[in-house]
């Protein structure tokens, strides 16, 4: 191969990796909201859309940069669910109580920020899979969109993705 090509080749692949770089910490807009957040970290894909109905939207998310494995010898996926609810004329407390009496889980610890927004450390365990899990929550408000966010992976993982996980969160941002 000639000098040029080879040169050629290795500048494509380092704006290659530097494109994929900035992707990764890019503020990413959930659809049709001011509300943006960021992977600072990277390794997170985009996996689907459900829409539940007209004002019910969730997004999933995985983590994907390496092969996450409990300590049973199985994989896990960590992954990130945001559930979105518009023309939502409540509290973000009452979006709070309803998604809680639909999906109980033990409160480990809560935390209150001052824009209002609030959130969990929560466990639960999964009665398919028999596995314990631990999240990282956040429910906010933007006029009449209210959101879930929720950041979360098995019991035994969790101490590796907990400052992932707050990072994440620490991101969410309402754009004006």
């Amino acid at each position: 191969m000639n000098a040029s090509i080879i040169y050629r080749f290795r500048t494509a692949a380092l704006l290659l990796m530097l494109t994929i770089a900035g992707i990764a910490s890019a503020q990413v807009r959930i659809p049709d909201t001011k509300v943006s957040f960021s992977f600072p970290n990277g390794g997170w894909k985009y996996l689907q859309t459900n829409n539940i109905n007209n004002n019910t939207t969730i997004y999933l998310y995985s983590y994907s940069a390496k092969y996450v494995v409990d300590n049973s010898g199985d994989t896990v996926i960590p992954f990130m669910r945001i559930y979105v609810r518009k023309n939502f004329t409540g509290t973000v407390y009452d979006l709070a109580y309803s998604r809680f009496m639909s999906q109980p889980f033990q409160s480990l610890d809560e935390f209150q920020n001052p824009d209002g927004s609030f959130g969990y450390l929560g466990a639960y365990t999964n009665e398919d899979d028999g596995k314990d899990y631990e999240f990282r929550m956040i429910y906010l408000k933007d006029g009449n969109t209210a959101f879930e966010i929720r950041l979360e992976t098995t019991l035994d993982t969790y101490e590796q993705f907990e400052t992932e996980f707050n990072d994440i969160i620490a991101t969410i941002k309402k754009n004006k």
